[in-house]
């Protein structure tokens, strides 16, 4: 987690963009349902989480597949990606390293205006209430957000430097994390998918629970 706090406390802008086992299994597979059923990944969406991959720019972060996990998808998408300097986990700030993002990264959120792209069901309340700077929330479908795509791609043009966008929109989060910071790269964009889905949603997963198996790659 070191790249990502050390940016935080730097004030330095990056993006960091997640391709787990949904992400990869919809590159390899264009009729394929991610997000824990939410999204369906069309030859579209596919194909625009290849490009998501494949994109390289100073402090574009893309995280991979656990090579232990997900042998066959981490080698496709180490295949995409290629050596490339900021190449590294897509589960890096959850998993093993998800009480030290509660105590380390939240801290410095916090410290952050931020601008929240996620669904529909998210109930901000309890992040404002112990500090985030919600300056804006904008809420697309639960399921099947990049059905609104064509609507949301140029918001981007609506943030003001410096900020922080935090993306909770399943696979959609990922192409906009890659095409934000591409045309405007003075904010930092930050995919955090189902980080704080206890606050937001009322849902725990494996990893909030630290329920998941060890794994001595990412867990």
């Amino acid at each position: 987690m070191d790249w990502f706090l050390n940016n935080l406390k730097n004030n330095i802008n990056f993006s960091f963009a997640r391709f787990n086992d949904g992400e990869v299994g919809g590159i390899m597979n264009s009729n394929f349902t991610a997000s824990r059923g939410a999204q369906f990944i069309n030859e579209t969406l596919s194909q625009k989480l290849k490009e998501g991959l494949k994109f390289q720019k100073n402090n574009y972060w893309v995280g991979i597949p656990c090579p232990i996990c997900y042998p066959e998808m981490n080698k496709v998408a180490n295949d995409l990606v290629g050596d490339y300097p900021y190449k590294t986990l897509a589960v890096d700030l959850i998993n093993k390293n998800y009480q030290r993002f509660l105590q380390e990264g939240v801290p410095l959120l916090v410290q952050k205006p931020i601008y929240w792209v996620g669904s529909e069901d998210q109930d901000l309340s309890q992040l404002i209430n112990v500090g985030f700077n919600i300056k804006q929330q904008y809420k697309l479908p639960t399921k099947n957000a990049f059905s609104e795509y064509n609507t949301i791609k140029n918001l981007y043009t609506k943030f003001e430097d410096d900020c922080v966008v935090i993306l909770s929109l399943g696979p959609l989060e990922r192409v906009l994390a890659k095409e934000w910071f591409e045309k405007k790269d003075t904010l930092t964009y930050l995919g955090l998918g189902s980080m704080f889905d206890p606050w937001t949603r009322g849902i725990q997963h494996g990893y909030h629970k630290q329920t998941l198996k060890p794994c001595r790659v990412c867990n």
